[in-house]
């Protein structure tokens, strides 16, 4: 048992960082349990326990468990409900789900179990304490999880503080990686002030007013930055935007060409409802158009196509494109998940191919060496990803009742789990001509009434805090918004949505929309202007830091290798 306490405490850390997310709790509520984000400050000492446990640790292995231990406690609590879409909508049992889930979730774990080791390392070695260090550290091995086997970046702990703005504004200059390292920074220096009540360190009061001026740096630049945003926010001309949300079952859309009448009926009324109150844009979720089209489709205005004519919004029109090799349907044909520009007289102005597809959703990695692994929904067709992020754009027609500018309206769309990279966002805000709004088409009815889609919502509204840019976020289901560049959510988001009747009190919830002026900001944050420069400094640092340590000997013994603070 005494062996197994380090485990434990650090198990404890974890599950208290989750509490930090958008959580929901269905024998509580079937909406997010605490959405004015109260418990995010809980992240600030929630790591105390593990790192307290680490600094005990003997091997760089034991560090490692103890990462692992944190990670696994983290990541079961936060993205537990992925399994749902594996059960309810691929088919597969119980058993199998929780075992692929574990799977996903030993690939996150695996980073914490590596920046606890390598902060070990590094703290052993080289007698640099944690909140020297760790911070660096972290960031690096969140930024590595980015990338490294397509990357999964979900649950970084930086959107933990999504939902205080003025912490969150930090990420305008550092991007989420810098809010994450705060975040770390201060429960480093937690574990000092907490180890001097314990009468086992001097009284760290340089670091703790080094860490509450941090702090208070970070606060009051938020602060400045939010006003400053706000007023160029109301300065800035504004395209209307509308955001339809059809509230369509995932087992009815995965089986969207034999519903297409029943679907197009959920989309198309709130459309023409839209245009006629004055909108300029109105935002279709991702590939809710329940029919196959070619890639190079021209125009919707066809009888079959179901949409009519519009008389002055355009539609940002989520659709799948399916395109079978030259000689007829023979062979495997290319399917993109794609979102279109369509006129109000419904021609196709421009298109974008979703850029980073889903592992074993819209694909299976490596499936030419590992042909016996499927996908999650083994009915739906594999995808090909686009090579391009392409902005679209669209000249807005005068209207009567709100300022429209003159130029056009350039919008970049990132289609759901485009998302949750930061460098795509960035990637966009950088393309010339520069996209005025941000769109994040998505579908949200594979994650059940669970804390996914608000989790989701967290990750975009960093998004746009990044960019500085606003993002409009339609969803199949689950949660659609308007979010301003402040990474603030406007007035009017639509939270429901039938996914599953187990989950779903109502089944039969009807299709909603909202409507909002969008601000059309230009121009440039330090993120988007530098980009990852800090995660790329931190996995520097960490390399450089590992390479020396590996060269020297310890610094100490183990149980006494750090000065007093």
């Amino acid at each position: 048992m005494h062996r197994l306490l380090p485990y434990l405490a650090a198990a404890v850390s974890g599950a208290a960082m989750a509490l930090a997310l958008p959580l929901v709790v269905p024998w509580i509520s079937l909406r997010e349990v605490d959405p004015g984000g109260h418990l995010e400050a809980i992240a600030w000492i929630a790591l105390v326990p593990a790192l307290a446990a680490l600094e005990r640790a003997r091997s760089a292995r034991a560090a490692a468990g103890l990462g692992l231990a944190a990670g696994l406690a983290y990541f079961f609590a936060a993205i537990h409900w992925v399994s749902h879409a594996m059960t309810a909508f691929g088919g597969l049992s119980l058993g199998f789900s929780v075992f692929a889930l574990t799977l996903l979730v030993l690939y996150m774990a695996a980073h914490w179990a590596g920046a606890f080791a390598a902060a070990w390392a590094v703290e052993r070695r080289l007698g640099w304490p944690l909140w020297a260090q760790l911070p660096f550290v972290w960031a690096a091995f969140e930024w590595l999880r980015n990338y490294l086997f397509s990357g999964f970046p979900w649950g970084n702990l930086g959107y933990v503080q999504a939902r205080h703005p003025h912490v969150a504004q930090l990420a305008a200059v550092l991007g989420v990686y810098g809010v994450a390292a705060l975040v770390v920074f201060v429960n480093c220096v937690a574990l000092e002030a907490w180890r001097a009540w314990r009468g086992r360190r001097a009284f760290p009061a340089r670091l703790l007013a080094s860490a509450a001026a941090a702090l208070a740096a970070v606060i009051v630049f938020g602060h400045l930055h939010l006003a400053r945003v706000r007023a160029r926010m109301a300065a800035a001309p504004t395209v209307r935007v509308a955001v339809v949300q059809p509230n369509v079952s995932q087992d009815v859309k995965n089986a969207a060409r034999d519903n297409a009448d029943y679907i197009l009926g959920r989309l198309v009324p709130l459309t023409v409802e839209a245009d006629r109150a004055g909108a300029d844009l109105v935002a279709w979720p991702e590939a809710s158009y329940p029919l196959y089209v070619p890639p190079g489709v021209a125009t919707f205005d066809v009888p079959r196509a179901g949409i009519p004519r519009l008389s002055r919004a355009h539609l940002l029109l989520g659709a799948s494109t399916l395109e079978w090799p030259a000689g007829g349907r023979r062979g495997v044909p290319r399917l993109t998940n794609s979102d279109f520009m369509v006129s109000p007289e419904l021609g196709v102005l421009g298109r974008y191919t979703k850029h980073h597809l889903v592992p074993f959703g819209e694909y299976v990695p490596l499936q030419r060496w590992l042909p016996f692994v499927g996908k999650v929904v083994p009915s739906l067709a594999s995808a090909s990803p686009g090579s391009e992020l392409r902005v679209l754009a669209f000249e807005p027609r005068p209207a009567v009742d709100h300022a429209v500018g003159a130029e056009p309206v350039r919008i970049a769309p990132m289609i759901c789990f485009d998302a949750i990279f930061p460098e795509i966002a960035g990637d966009f805000a950088r393309r010339d001509p520069e996209p005025d709004v941000l769109a994040n088409p998505t579908n949200d009815a594979w994650y059940g009434y669970s804390s996914g889609p608000y989790q989701f919502l967290a990750i975009v509204r960093m998004r746009a805090i990044e960019t500085g840019k606003a993002v409009v976020r339609p969803a199949y289901a689950g949660v659609s918004a308007v979010i301003w560049p402040t990474g603030e959510v406007a007035p009017g988001a639509i939270e429901v949505g039938p996914v599953d009747p187990e989950r779903a009190p109502d089944p039969d919830e009807p299709p909603r929309w909202l409507l909002a002026d969008v601000p059309r900001l230009r121009g440039r944050t330090l993120y988007t202007r530098m980009g990852d420069t800090f995660a790329c400094a931190c996995a520097i640092f960490t390399a450089a830091a590992l390479a020396l340590a590996w060269r020297r000997r310890p610094a100490a013994a183990p149980g006494d290798r750090r000065p007093a603070a």
